[in-house]
């Protein structure tokens, strides 16, 4: 048995922080006076009115004329619409990213029997009670019944909270204001991993179409902004569609500063381009021109086609002295101008700066 109850006995009177079961009987007095509790979503009843007003005193009635009784839900039911009771959602079941710490610390109020805000005690499954899933009671949903229905209710009975769990039932039904100290789950051998795995387990949807799905917030505003449809979406389509308004990441967005910024400085003004040309012109016509005067220094008169020969061998030259230079001139200006591959190179190394990723996050 769970480390939070304990087995009356038999014989013994009701008890503040008692598990009912929807058995036949029970579901029969709640048939006359309030039928909607008779539904499957209710899968139990937790007693909340006092142990001192429920003892009988031999054959006499207790003294509370009515017994109340909390509705007990499964928490993978009821997860998503608590949590838009604390984090409002963007649609049902859909929240942003930023408020699931905010559902993980309601949890482990929850967990912790802690949360008195909106009046929930939780109650862990157990067999021997006849509770199989995790499951919530609902402080503030309460049903009167008459005493005269005391001993149906007894035969409803499964189990019961150990003391010091009663007194924190107790504490949170009464609205006091000191706290009623009950064991923690990290107080029990591996209580924390479990406790940490429970959270874990109901930030996850549950039932398809009632979340939590949770959505980076950057995501959200991109949707809105773009008039994405959130209500009644299948997940991994309204996720689809989402991505595909993603901004670039913040380095990213500054690499391209950077290297936008780097080209507009580096890249050398036309008249230099110029100014290049102009000197490698200058260069191959002196060349050529020395050529020539070799060329007539020491030229004899040749017969016609030695004369024809030597105008190919020329012209062979003269080709490659201008595709030599032609060659050198564009190196020069490549070395000169900031072209795209050196970009990319610089956008690469800043994207892998470790500071820079310091500085971003």
């Amino acid at each position: 048995m769970h480390w939070t109850y304990s087995q009356p006995e038999l014989d013994s009177d009701l008890q503040q922080g008692d598990f009912l079961v929807p058995t036949d009987e029970l579901r029969e007095i709640l048939s006359d006076v309030h039928p909607h509790f008779c539904a499957d979503k209710y899968i139990g009843f937790v007693v909340t009115t006092q142990t001192c007003d429920l003892v009988r005193r031999g054959s006499k009635s207790p003294k509370a004329h009515y017994i109340n009784i909390a509705a007990v839900r499964s928490l993978k039911d009821t997860a998503a619409p608590l949590f838009e009771r604390i984090a409002r959602p963007v649609a049902k079941g859909i929240f942003l990213e930023s408020n699931r710490v905010t559902a993980k610390e309601f949890l482990h109020r929850l967990f912790n029997q802690n949360e008195q805000a909106l009046g929930l005690f939780y109650l862990h499954p157990d067999a021997d009670i006849g509770l199989g899933d995790h499951s919530v009671a609902f402080l503030r949903i309460v049903i009167a019944l008459r005493a005269e229905h005391y001993s149906k209710l007894l035969t409803a009975r499964r189990g019961g909270l150990k003391p010091a769990f009663q007194a924190k039932l107790g504490w949170l039904v009464g609205n006091l204001y000191s706290r009623a100290a009950t064991p923690d789950w990290s107080e029990q051998e591996g209580g924390k991993n479990e406790l940490d795995q429970l959270e874990c387990l109901y930030l996850k949807e549950h039932l398809p179409g009632r979340g939590p799905i949770w959505v980076e917030d950057q995501l959200i505003w991109e949707g809105q902004a773009n008039n994405v449809v959130f209500d009644g979406r299948n997940t991994p389509d309204l996720i689809e569609e989402l991505e595909q308004y993603r901004p670039p990441p913040p380095i990213d967005k500054l690499v391209k500063e950077v290297a936008d910024q780097a080209k507009a400085a580096l890249t050398p003004h036309p008249r230099l381009n110029e100014q290049v040309s102009e000197a490698f012109q200058k260069a191959e016509d002196q060349l050529l021109m020395l050529y020539d005067e070799q060329i007539k220094s020491g030229a004899k008169e040749p017969d016609t086609q030695h004369q024809q020969d030597g105008l190919l061998v020329k012209e062979e030259i003269q080709n490659a002295i201008e595709q030599a230079l032609d060659e050198l001139k564009a190196v020069t200006v490549d070395l000169l101008s900031v072209n795209d591959t050196k970009i990319t190179k610089l956008s690469n190394r800043l994207k892998n700066n470790g500071k820079i990723k310091k500085l971003i996050k």
